[in-house]
Parts: C-alpha cells; sequence; structure tokens
C-alpha cells in the first residue's frame, strides 16, 4: 500500500509540472531519455547575452553574476511556463577572440560558465559582429510561441569594426531571423547615439544602465533561511548515468559561486529559482528525468543508479523516487512562502531608503523580456 501510494503521488506531481512543456535541449555528455512530443510544439524563450569584456567592463559583469537568477525568477513568472535557455557571448578584442557558449536549458552550466567571465582588458569592440555572430551561430529554438532575444552590453560607440559588419547590416539580419537585438549602453565617453539608433534597427528596446552595473541589493532576515532550503532541496536529487555525480557537484559548485558572487541576497534568489520548472536537471537527475515523457526504466542499468538503489526492485526504486519527489516539492513550496515575504521585505526597504534600480543591469533585462514576450503572447 506504502509503495502504491507513493506511485499515486509521483503521478500526480509529474502531472502538475507537465503544464510546463519539458525542455528539449540535451546535458552535456549525453542526452536526457527519449521525449515524444517534438520540441517545437514547446513554448521557448531563448536570451543570449553579448557582454563587451574589454577594460572597465568589470563592474558590469560582476553585476551579472549577481543578479542572473532574478532575471531567471522574472521569466519563471511567464505563462504558459516557458523552456527557458540562455548563451553566452563575450566580445571587445576586434575578431580574434570570444568567450562563446551555446544556448543551454541547464542552468547550472550557465552560471558555471558565466563565472568565467572577467575583465579581459579587451580594447576593440566589433558590436555589429558580435550581433552577427550571435545571431548565426547560436543553435536557435524553432516553434510556435518562441522569443528569440539578444541583449548586447558595452561602454563605447557600436559603431566600430569594418563595414560588412556593421551593426546597420547585422542587426536588419537579426530581423530576418525573428531575433530581437536590445542595446544595454553602460557608458558615458560617447556613442550613445549608436546603441539606441542598432536597438532601432533591431525592433529592440535601448537601455542604459549605470557603469557601476547599477544593482540594488537589500539584505533580508529572509536570505539565510533561503539558502537553507536551497541546500535542503540538493538532498533530494537522485543522480544517475554517467552525468550524475557531475551534476551533483555541479549544483553545488553553483550554490558556492552564488554566494560568492552577490552573498546571501543572490543565494536567495537561486532558491527561488530552484523552486521554478526552468530549472531542470533531467540529464542527471531522476526526479526530473521520470516526469518526462516517454521516460523508460527498463533503458536504466543497475550501475547507473545510487549505490543505495542498486539492490531495490523496480516498485521499490519508483517510491524511492517518488519520496524525493515530494519532499522536493514541500520544500519548494516552502521556498516560494519565505520568498514572498522577502519580497514584500524588499520591496518597503527599498522604499523607505529611497533605492532607485532605474539603472540596474537586472531591471534594464526584466523590464524589457516582460514586455516582449508579453507581445509573443506570454502572460505575467
Amino acid at each position: 500500500m506504502r509503495i502504491s501510494a507513493s506511485l499515486a503521488l509521483a503521478a500526480a506531481l509529474c502531472g502538475a509540472a507537465a503544464a510546463a512543456p519539458p525542455p528539449a535541449t540535451t546535458t552535456p555528455g549525453g542526452p536526457p531519455p527519449a521525449v515524444s512530443s517534438p520540441a517545437r510544439e514547446k513554448p521557448h524563450i531563448d536570451l543570449v547575452f553579448c557582454i563587451d569584456c574589454s577594460g572597465s567592463m568589470g563592474p558590469v559583469i560582476e553585476t551579472a553574476k549577481q543578479k542572473v537568477w532574478a532575471i531567471v525568477n522574472e521569466i519563471a513568472k511567464a505563462k504558459p511556463a516557458p523552456v527557458l535557455r540562455i548563451g553566452l557571448l563575450g566580445y571587445g578584442n576586434s575578431d580574434q577572440t570570444y568567450r562563446k557558449f551555446d544556448l543551454s536549458d541547464d542552468l547550472d552550466e550557465v552560471y558555471k560558465n558565466l563565472m568565467a567571465f572577467k575583465d579581459e582588458g579587451w580594447g576593440t569592440e566589433w558590436v555589429g559582429r558580435a550581433i552577427q555572430k550571435a545571431a548565426a551561430e547560436m543553435k536557435w529554438s524553432d516553434g510556435k510561441q518562441l522569443l528569440k532575444v539578444i541583449y548586447v552590453v558595452g561602454n563605447e560607440t557600436a559603431r566600430q569594426g569594418p563595414a560588412e559588419w556593421d551593426y546597420s547590416v547585422t542587426a536588419p539580419g537579426a530581423i530576418r531571423q525573428s531575433i530581437i537585438v536590445n542595446a544595454i549602453y553602460c557608458g558615458s565617453a560617447g556613442g550613445e547615439d549608436t546603441w539606441r539608433e542598432f536597438a532601432r534597427l533591431a525592433d529592440g528596446q535601448y537601455l542604459a544602465i549605470a557603469g557601476s552595473g547599477g544593482a540594488v541589493t537589500v539584505q533580508t532576515p529572509f536570505d539565510p533561511t533561503l539558502d537553507a532550503l536551497s541546500k535542503r532541496v540538493n538532498l533530494t536529487y537522485v543522480p544517475y548515468g554517467t552525468n550524475g555525480e557531475r551534476g551533483r557537484l555541479n549544483q553545488e559548485a553553483q550554490d558556492a559561486n552564488t554566494v560568492k558572487a552577490g552573498g546571501f541576497a543572490g543565494a536567495a534568489d537561486r532558491a527561488l529559482a530552484k523552486s521554478a520548472r526552468q530549472y531542470n536537471n533531467r540529464g542527471w537527475d531522476l526526479v526530473d528525468a521520470t516526469c518526462e515523457p516517454g521516460f523508460d526504466w527498463s533503458k536504466i542499468k543497475d550501475a547507473e543508479l545510487p549505490q543505495e538503489m542498486q539492490k531495490m526492485t523496480l516498485a521499490e526504486r519508483k517510491a524511492y523516487v517518488a519520496r524525493k519527489q515530494k519532499e522536493r516539492a514541500d520544500i519548494q513550496a516552502q521556498i516560494k512562502s519565505v520568498s514572498a515575504q522577502r519580497d514584500a521585505y524588499v520591496k518597503d526597504e527599498i522604499k523607505k531608503q529611497g533605492l532607485k534600480g532605474d539603472q540596474a543591469f537586472e531591471e534594464a533585462v526584466r523590464r524589457s523580456i516582460v514586455q516582449q514576450a508579453e507581445k509573443k503572447g506570454y502572460r505575467f
């Protein structure tokens, strides 16, 4: 009776999760279990951040590391719930050197890659070429309800580089691929008009932020609790397959990186992201994997399971995963409840202290992505 009850509960929890279409991309090291529905039927939001890594961009890069989980949380509010994929392109050394990481829905992997970004001391920012490279070389999704967006971040004139890669050529080229290009300008040495122009040419928005990144961070009494809940939810993951241990260690590493970059406030944002459907680790976690349409237990070898599961019967394995799924759902509910209290506290403190986030990196992205997603039929 206990096993059958666990399985019934697991089916109910997976059914709730199924309201959000499952991600379609693969996890490095191997594909997830087969998914029956075609990727093009799933709503997607694909974001690529092209970040200038030349000298003086360090503060903005660090702000991105602090605030990317807050951006994820904003997108997680969208209905229908989209598959979120993020790509990264570091530019700023003419056409010589780039840091390029393709679009991925593995958010821990995305964050690991973002942590590698820094002020490289480069000095020739070919913005138009960055637009062209992101539009042409990223593996964009295909589908009906699809939003494809590039954010280009920089602090000097956007009119640099050869004529064939000028933004007057490459920005309209992005439109032909149904890609919106937004301009985030954080400079003061001139060239603002060029950023306004290329955003207009690509149906995007011009967004001005502070050269420091403009981050507004409010420490709250709820942050340590959310960090603790984030660590507790990690214990509900059941690593399996060749990616299992790697995925588990990477999850822990990105917890630590988040605290390093954004303190407990960043950890609180990451905790909330872990409670969203966009945070899906089906490539290494059995709880997420078993909720995928077409998942087949018979394809999982004993040796690919955690040691404590290897001697279990199939029914016992299913019940074990179902219990972990229930534990996760309970912790995620606590995270959402505490996060709501935290949000109210932050809003109150911002009002009391007269803080303004109108020149903050994350606020610029959050406002623009909501507006552009609503035009694609998403609701917030």
